[in-house]
């Protein structure tokens, strides 16, 4: 499996480029926890969804879910115990279980596991393809990978068919947003797995010293499996509600909407300035119309210097019947009488004289 220093050497590499990035998107989080909107019902059926396959994903790498691992369940050893000794192991182990003895099944995988190279295949590839492969040999273990390629990809096909539900059209615009992304996760885990798997070293399992040493391999594939599935369904459903609320990423409207109503507010002023274009040209080429719009514009001109002429006159009239000066000497008499009133009944003395000089200046 993946060593420490290759995680180490991991961590070094990316962890400069992602943990700024995580620390941007927590931030812009909390800024927008002021502006939040509710969760439309598309967007949470899609929640639902996602939460549901989670919660399958995680209980799918449980050991419970998983074939039976007949070596551990007899507490046998992988490459030491001998067939015998792993024969009588199993017939009890199914006389405990309330079995009558061996099935069919036990019987073919008891007679793989009697080599040496069956049992190795055996922690790689688990018991299904070893049983139920006809047309694969020992001496040729890629025969065992192909036969179990259609049973690794079927969950992955069933979560790539869930993503793309919960992405489509009967969604709401945030998950659409998601549809590409989300696809290429649920590809990426799918190719990872089989990736893995091919560069498995099946010797690796002979180095092992203690029962506790060995690798087995297929049912660790299937514990990541689920798990993998289930953070990739669980970050999609975070983005998703966090875009849904406003908190952070998806605004509402999508870049290609964008793009189209910006394309048709251009189509719609470029039809109106066509629109005045012809009308412009078919008045300039026809003499009546041509005359019609001068007179009209020219009538609107006199109006208007008519009602500026009208203004004005209104205005001298006016200032000619208001005589400014005595409304000023009746404003300063009337101040002068109220500031005398308020110092008088607060028990000063006014010094009217000194107003008047004041005003007179």
């Amino acid at each position: 499996m993946v060593s420490w220093a290759t995680i180490q050497t991991t961590v070094f590499l990316f962890g400069p480029i992602l943990i700024p990035k995580l620390i941007a998107i927590v931030r812009s989080v909390n800024v927008r926890k002021t502006s939040t909107r509710a969760v439309d019902p598309r967007t949470r059926f899609g929640l639902n969804v996602l939460t549901l396959a989670v919660f399958l994903a995680l209980a799918s790498s449980s050991s419970y879910f998983q074939s039976e691992n007949i070596i551990t369940a007899t507490g046998a050893r992988l490459l030491l115990t001998p067939n015998d000794v792993l024969l009588r192991r199993v017939e009890n182990l199914r006389l405990r279980q309330g079995l009558e003895g061996l099935s069919s099944n036990d019987a073919m995988l008891l007679n793989t596991l009697r080599t040496r190279e069956g049992r190795l295949l055996y922690a790689a590839y688990g018991p299904k393809a070893l049983i139920e492969c006809t047309w694969c040999s020992i001496s040729d273990p890629s025969g065992y990978l192909y036969y179990s390629a259609p049973t690794i990809a079927a969950p992955h096909v069933a979560n790539i068919a869930v993503l793309g539900l919960v992405t489509s059209s009967l969604s709401s615009r945030v998950t659409r947003s998601f549809r590409i992304p989300a696809t290429m996760a649920g590809l990426g885990v799918a190719l990872g797995e089989f990736i893995l798997l091919y560069n498995h070293d099946l010797l690796q399992n002979t180095q092992a010293t203690l029962p506790t040493d060995i690798n087995w391999y297929h049912w660790r594939l299937l514990t990541y499996r689920g798990l993998a599935i289930a953070i990739v369904n669980c970050l999609l459903g975070v983005m998703v509600y966090l875009s849904a609320t406003g908190r952070y990423g998806f605004s509402g409207v999508s870049d290609l909407e964008k793009i189209e109503a910006l394309s048709k507010s251009l189509d719609v002023g470029l039809s109106h300035v066509r629109t005045n274009l012809f009308v412009k040209s078919t008045t300039t080429r026809n003499e009546s119309s041509l005359n019609n719009v001068s007179e009209f514009w020219r009538a609107e001109a006199a109006n208007r210097r008519n009602v500026a002429i009208q203004l004005e006159d209104t205005k001298k009239q006016v200032l000619e019947r208001v005589n400014l000066d005595s409304i000023n000497d009746e404003a300063f008499k009337f101040t002068s009488n109220l500031i005398d009133a308020i110092t008088a009944t607060r028990g000063l003395v006014p010094n009217s004289k000194e107003l008047h000089e004041t005003h007179d200046e």
